[in-house]
């Protein structure tokens, strides 16, 4: 397990292009090879928000703990971050190349692009789970829509679009409905 770790963690490293949340989508891919659920990555993305640090390094422990105990958060986290340290110094030497580069400019405008989409699909994929309670469109048959839920996801969506309060209290907010909810 630990090898598996290790390469899957390595390959989301060197693939993760866009940041963070561009790699929602290919960490669900993988997780899903993994054998764990879409509860279990709702719960990551919740920590991703509580939890200081990167996305990628922060799923990466997570998902390591889960699978293989504290060596797999170990060899995962160590994974995901051989990548930047080997392209980051690569490039900071050939900086100045590499922007003036229209090919290279132009393929990054692209990723970007494939970047936003990815992001939508994950989006679309955690609005399915946490207000329908199915993991894909192929189980439309079993949905049930969860009140609280959508209505949590609605007043977050309307109080940062209207307001700008920070997600950081977003979250929190709907940490503390969540638990007074499972009292009630």
């Amino acid at each position: 397990m630990l090898t598996r770790l290790w390469w899957t963690f390595l390959k989301i490293g060197w693939l993760g292009f866009g940041g963070g949340y561009a790699m929602l989508s290919l960490l669900l891919n993988e997780m899903r090879q993994l054998g764990l659920s879409m509860a279990q990555y709702a719960d990551l993305n919740a920590l991703d928000l509580l939890i200081p640090g990167p996305i990628a390094i922060n799923s990466a422990t997570y998902l390591g703990q889960i699978t293989a105990g504290f060596p797999g958060a170990l060899v995962a986290t160590l994974a995901v971050c051989v990548p930047s340290m080997v392209l980051v110094p690569l490039f900071m030497r050939r900086e100045a190349l590499i922007r003036r580069n229209p090919y290279l400019a132009q393929m990054l405008t692209a990723v970007k692009k494939v970047s936003v989409g990815l992001i939508f699909a994950v989006a679309f994929s955690l609005l399915l789970s946490t207000t329908m309670g199915i993991d894909d469109l192929s189980q439309w048959r079993q949905f049930h829509i969860e009140p609280l839920n959508l209505l949590i996801m609605a007043a977050a969506l309307w109080l940062n679009a209207r307001y700008k309060i920070n997600p950081i209290w977003l979250t929190l907010g709907a940490g503390v409905v969540g638990w007074l909810s499972f009292y009630w």
